[in-house]
């Protein structure tokens, strides 16, 4: 089965990909006469330091078009697809900037964004200002809801979120915490950012709880030129794991310096970065052991409600056609996506962005994610993934590349297979 179309293919079923880094995009438009063409705009850190949360996004369009035949079938109309990408260079500013092109001179329908809040929550703020339906995710919920002045008792009108949740989140890592050092010292590596500041509160209010020490430094501003004050302050408290959110070239500066500095931690929990291999990679041996939560893998149970085909073909799929390692983002971007077509199917009136909203919001959809359903999650609007904890290993030998994440920890999703035990980062 060809799982990514030639240009001439994507033609040919009618499907449109337009995909830019800047405010002028190249578009392939289909040529349907039934129904006007609706249009999916996504919001990507396609570079800058969020680079790595975009990798996934074209190959996944790719399969969304050949899914679909690039249509929309709605009410016994077929509406031709198109779908319109635009970088927001990892800046806040001009994620705002490009969310507001798509709406204003592309004329979407909905936005999909994603890569953290300063992505997401510029893009939804736009989309929420111009009343167009969006969705965000790769970025937690709270961030997300809160870092835009979120009312839990009002919502947004047109602004939904779909992935974990902070309770989650650091449950999931005290799950992994407890069978590495139960009752350990924590380091907290959490910036001065939407996420740095709702983290920071909720993971010392929940570690302390549990019976761990915190011990943080500080907020710290981003990109950071050097960690040597950090590592010096967990030094000198005996922490023995570390918990750190931050973009990939930052964790990777600060895991480099660590060794160099003899700073040996048990545990490091990477958020934000240690979920994509490119992140890890320049780390070489040193990235065994390295953990964190994540919110897909190729041993996912699920498969996509588009093509039937499961996280692991999926994942496979990628690697060979792209030359790259999977990661969660290939799961998340293909999940949001049936989300969205999902939405377009089911809306009574697609020239209505009130009845799309409505729509979306209430979506109860089978994914390769798992079940996206915006009745589940700690504040409106918000749908909750599940989480498992995974560590980087050595990969096997018939396997194409040098490292791997293995589930090691399922407490938060337990229809995920465990594939080995919990182990302390080895220095050897």
């Amino acid at each position: 089965m060809s799982f990514k179309p030639t240009r001439r293919e994507a033609l040919l079923l009618g499907g449109a990909y337009a995909i830019a880094g800047t405010l002028i995009g190249r578009s392939i438009r289909p040529a349907f006469a039934a129904g006007r063409t609706l249009k999916i705009g996504i919001v990507s850190p396609k570079t800058g330091p969020m680079a790595a949360f975009a990798e996934p996004t074209e190959f996944v369009v790719a399969r969304i078009l050949e899914a679909t035949g690039g249509v929309i079938e709605n009410a016994g109309v077929r509406y031709p697809l198109e779908i319109v990408e635009r970088d927001t260079q990892s800046n806040p500013n001009r994620a705002a900037e490009v969310t507001q092109d798509l709406i204003l001179s592309e004329g979407v329908d909905v936005v999909l964004c994603y890569g953290g809040p300063e992505n997401t929550n510029p893009a939804s703020d736009q989309c929420e200002l111009n009343g167009v339906p969006c969705l965000a995710s790769d970025v937690p919920i709270e961030p997300w809801f809160f870092g835009r002045n979120g009312d839990p008792k009002q919502g947004f009108d047109y602004t939904y979120c779909a992935f974990f949740d902070v309770t989650t989140y650091a449950g999931a890592m005290l799950a992994f915490m407890d069978k590495i050092a139960p009752g350990g010292t924590v380091g907290g590596l959490w910036p001065n950012d939407a996420d740095g500041v709702v983290l920071s509160q909720a993971f010392t209010d929940g570690f302390g709880a549990a019976g761990y020490t915190i011990v943080d430094p500080g907020r710290f501003d981003l990109p950071a030129s050097s960690f040597s004050t950090q590592i010096a302050k967990f030094r000198d408290s005996g922490v023995n794991i570390v918990q750190g959110i931050m973009p990939p070239p930052d964790f990777t500066l600060f895991w480099t310096q660590c060794a160099q500095q003899g700073f040996q931690p048990k545990a490091m929990i990477a958020g934000k970065s240690s979920e994509y291999p490119a992140s890890v990679q320049p780390l070489g041996d040193k990235a065994v052991g390295v953990s964190v939560p994540i919110w897909w893998t190729p041993e996912f149970p699920y498969v996509s409600s588009l093509d039937g085909a499961s996280a692991f073909q999926i994942a496979r799929a990628y690697e060979a056609e792209t030359g790259r390692q999977w990661t969660a983002g290939v799961g998340s971007r293909y999940a949001m996506l049936e989300v969205l077509i999902d939405t377009l199917r089911r809306t009574d009136d697609l020239d209505d962005p009130d009845s799309v909203s409505a729509a979306l919001g209430a979506t109860r959809l089978e994914t390769i994610c798992g079940t996206i359903d915006f009745s589940t999650g700690p504040v409106p609007n918000s749908a909750k993934l599940g989480l498992v904890s995974v560590q980087w290993v050595k990969a096997s030998e018939d396997y194409p590349f040098p490292y791997d994440m293995a589930v090691v920890e399922n407490s938060f999703h337990p229809s995920v297979p465990v594939s080995r035990a919990p182990f302390p980062i080895p220095y050897d």
